[in-house]
């Protein structure tokens, strides 16, 4: 047996606690590294939105250009996206401001698509000679112009009420004052996972009610179109905090998009029949039996597109 005396175990343990003491702290400065590279990412990432949601946000205010009104509402978009992660609880009073001008941007949007998708149409009736068609989609066409004309005047009036200078200052405090903690605690992988589970379920009750109540049914319809909201969340989620997350997940977001393509379509399908509906044969000055036929080329193109929607 080896006997070691006390004053050289002493000094072994002394040893010992000096060389761990380092090692300790290196993990440590690994840590605060580590933490502090992410987020400046996350800095990065929220700083150059921002920076993109303001100037197309100036931009469309000067002359409703589609694409500035696009743009002004996808980077919107992404913002409340990362501002979910970070903020779950909304304490820094960002969410509800930019939600609101996403909001606003969003119906000029949606009048720029529809009076766009109305024009396509119509050509698209005249080239096969579908012609009383053709002045459906046209008058369709002038009476969105007419909303798209309110939403704008909207627009221009309570836009600088929500994004101005108070706004940049808010946003400034937050980058500086909040950000680093809130950096620090967050969890994107869960937040993705969350997203992941709430569109499978979203899925499930889709299936589950196109089964009930009919895969043309209004109940289906609204339901699968909770479903395309989850997966723009899932998409929008993965490409705006790529920085935090692997290459599977960059897939995952490429597979979300398709799903939210293909969805769309049904969407913007049903949507021209509510819009349609909305109108009626008297403002669209047509007969009954032109109405009639009209209607079902609606309908036959709305099941067209639901016929093409792969595997979600």
């Amino acid at each position: 047996m080896i006997h070691i005396d006390s004053g050289k175990r002493k000094q072994r343990e002394f040893i010992e606690k000096e060389s761990d003491e380092p090692m300790g702290n290196e993990r440590e400065q690994s840590e605060a590294v580590a933490t502090a590279d992410l987020a400046e990412q996350w800095h990065e990432a929220l700083q150059e939105l921002y920076t993109e949601f303001r100037k197309r946000s100036r931009a469309a205010l000067k002359d409703y250009d589609e694409e500035d009104v696009h743009q002004a509402r996808v980077s919107a978009r992404k913002l409340l996206t990362l501002l979910q992660v970070l903020d779950p609880d909304g304490e820094t009073g960002l969410y509800p401001l930019i939600k609101k001008a996403q909001k606003r941007f969003g119906r000029v949007r949606d009048a720029d698509v529809l009076i766009g998708e109305f024009k396509a149409l119509r050509k698209e009736a005249e080239s096969e000679e579908r012609n009383d068609e053709a002045k459906l989609f046209k008058r369709m066409a002038k009476l969105e112009k007419g909303e798209r004309k309110d939403q704008r005047k909207k627009l221009s009036r309570k836009l600088p009420k929500i994004v101005n200078s108070k706004l940049d200052k808010k946003w400034k405090t937050f980058l500086k004052d909040d950000l680093p903690e809130l950096a620090a605690q967050a969890d994107v992988r869960r937040s993705v996972r969350e997203l992941k589970d709430d569109y499978r379920k979203r899925r499930h009750v889709y299936q589950v009610t196109s089964d009930r109540e009919g895969l043309y049914s209004e109940q289906a319809l609204e339901t699968l179109h909770q479903v395309r909201i989850a997966a723009k969340r899932s998409r929008y989620t993965a490409e705006a905090a790529s920085f935090a997350l692997d290459a599977k997940h960059a897939e995952d977001a490429e597979r979300f998009k398709q799903v939210q393509k293909q969805l769309g379509e049904v969407n913007d399908r049903h949507v021209h029949i509510q819009i349609a509906e909305d109108y009626g044969p008297e403002a669209l000055d047509v007969d009954q039996e032109h109405w009639n036929l009209f209607r079902k080329r609606l309908d036959d193109q709305l099941k067209a597109s639901l016929e093409a929607v792969g595997e979600l």
